[in-house]
């Protein structure tokens, strides 16, 4: 009784799963989006996996049978995911058999190519080779084999027949249904009741007569399987079929949204929730996403050499990229718009700002000039008024003692001293020190800054702190505006062709020797 009650109540359960309302929400579109942005890594998760076994299959150099074995693996491993290296796999499977004379092996790899041909779209060498096999001879180990592949051969060829939706092919079309469904209810009576794979397969048997089972049937097999098992893709897949042919699309649309996540994860490249999904969000108005997921379904599709799923994503994508375009050229217009707007408006500002910052800054260098001008003004005015105040005081204090001399009768005292150069040596040298201090004091970088315009190994040296080398004075009198060499020539007591000698043998140590004067004009001004 208790047992009795128990089934009842998983029964009601199921119906619940089976029956509650779902709708496609932005949460499964995110979780669709985030799965896509994962799709390399599921790629590469699947890559290694099939690595490993061929890694296995180098081992086995020596063992025929288990090579073939082997490489039937590796060849199921790439049916879905690439069919090329597939095909490729089970040809390499098929020779080796051959050699073995090994019956099993043999067919075994020749249901494998008989699902990649229907993968391919070469459907007429699928149906040769599955009619080239003898029923009877299919042994009963292989006979599920046998009859999945030629489930798989027959469901492609009515869905690629669907397509034409001509009067003509009805005929065509319920010959391959008939045999979909010979292989297919053949194969559920092989298969255990009860099983996850028995209700899927019967769930897909009887979907269109008996929706309500179908529904109970996938859910329990959704409610079972983890979502990268290929087993939930095809149960949601064919949930959202049900739903689409109950006219409730929202609903239809979340199944194919799982669906989809799931052909990611397990790296199915052959799908169609996707590129369904797609037309359904199309049809809705969401372009974007319309868009991202028919790109990623076809991308798929090439990359599977799928024909079947490139035909199918043939029919549909002009239109999902003519409307995306449309609406990137809808954008394009207004960012435009937006754009020149705010171009214009910041160009405006631009201008302003720049005027405004000139204008400040001229204003800035004006004021620091007069500034540094006044500064440089009032030195140039105390120094003179030292150098005066020095000088006076020199020649009161030579007069008093020419008059000294005079009273005392000592003229040839008095013409002695005039005449001594050691007189004249001591002045001059008073005014080169002066001269230096006040020069250095208003401009105290200028030996550094002289230095930088002269090649590095052609530097001047300077042994007295404080002082300024003849080279360096000829040119402060330049700097402080003394440009005559006849002027300069008065105040160093040199011949004017010395002062020539020594600007030309200078300026040939400079850098830059075309701009050194100019450049010994900009020292200690404002730039």
């Amino acid at each position: 009784m208790n047992k009795i009650v128990f089934i009842l109540l998983l029964s009601i359960m199921s119906n619940v799963v089976a029956f509650a309302q779902k709708e496609l929400s932005q949460e499964e579109l995110d979780n669709l989006d985030k799965a896509l942005s994962m799709k390399d890594v599921y790629d590469s998760n699947k890559i290694t996996h099939i690595d490993s076994l061929r890694s296995v299959l180098i081992e086995f150099q020596g063992d025929k049978h288990a090579r073939c074995s082997m490489t039937c693996d590796i060849a199921k491993q790439y049916e879905k995911f690439m069919s090329d290296s597939a095909l490729a796999y089970y040809d390499k499977a098929s020779l080796l058999a051959g050699e073995l004379q090994d019956t099993t092996l043999m067919l075994r790899s020749k249901f494998g190519k008989i699902k990649v041909l229907g993968i391919m779209g070469f459907f007429k060498e699928g149906v040769a080779e599955l009619d080239s096999i003898e029923k009877r001879g299919v042994p009963a180990e292989l006979k599920g084999m046998w009859l999945d592949c030629g489930r798989q051969l027959y469901s492609y060829i009515v869905v690629y027949t669907m397509q034409g939706n001509s009067k003509h092919v009805d005929n065509y079309l319920l010959e391959y249904a008939n045999r979909l469904n010979f292989y297919r209810e053949e194969q559920i009576k092989l298969l255990e009741q009860g099983s996850l794979e028995y209700n899927l397969f019967l769930g897909e048997h009887i979907y269109d007569t008996q929706p309500r089972r179908a529904k109970q049937l996938f859910a329990e097999v959704m409610a079972n399987v983890p979502m990268d098992n290929n087993l939930y893709a095809r149960a949601s897949a064919n949930m959202a079929a049900i739903k689409d042919n109950e006219d409730n699309l929202d609903e239809a649309a979340y199944y194919l949204a799982l669906s989809a996540i799931s052909d990611i994860k397990s790296s199915v490249k052959e799908n169609t929730s996707l590129q369904k999904l797609a037309v359904y969000l199309y049809d809705k108005g969401d372009i974007n996403h319309a868009y991202s997921y028919i790109s990623a379904s076809l991308s798929d599709a090439v990359f599977c050499n799928a024909r079947l799923r490139m035909s199918e994503i043939s029919n549909i994508i002009p239109l999902i990229d003519g409307a995306y375009k449309m609406q990137l050229e809808k954008k394009h217009k207004l960012l435009l718009f937006t754009t020149l707007v705010v171009t214009l408006l910041t160009l405006s500002l631009v201008v302003a700002v720049i005027f405004v910052l000139k204008q400040m800054r001229k204003l800035n260098l004006i004021r620091q000039s007069l500034k540094e001008a006044n500064k440089i003004k009032e030195e140039y005015m105390g120094h003179f008024l030292d150098l005066c105040s020095i000088y006076m005081e020199r020649l009161d204090n030579f007069c008093k003692v020419v008059t000294r001399k005079l009273t005392a009768g000592q003229v040839d005292d008095l013409i002695k001293m005039t005449k001594s150069s050691k007189f004249a040596e001591e002045q001059h040298k008073q005014f080169y020190e002066n001269f230096d201090g006040v020069f250095l004091h208003i401009y105290p970088t200028f030996i550094e800054d002289f230095n930088k315009l002269l090649l590095p190994e052609e530097r001047i040296t300077i042994k007295d702190p404080g002082r300024l080398t003849t080279e360096l004075r000829i040119f402060a009198f330049l700097r402080m505006g003394v440009e005559d060499s006849n002027k300069i020539a008065n105040f160093l007591h040199y011949s004017v062709n010395t002062i020539y000698a020594y600007r030309n043998k200078v300026k040939n140590k400079a850098i830059d020797r075309e701009h050194f004067e100019e450049n010994i004009m900009k020292i200690g001004s404002i730039q």
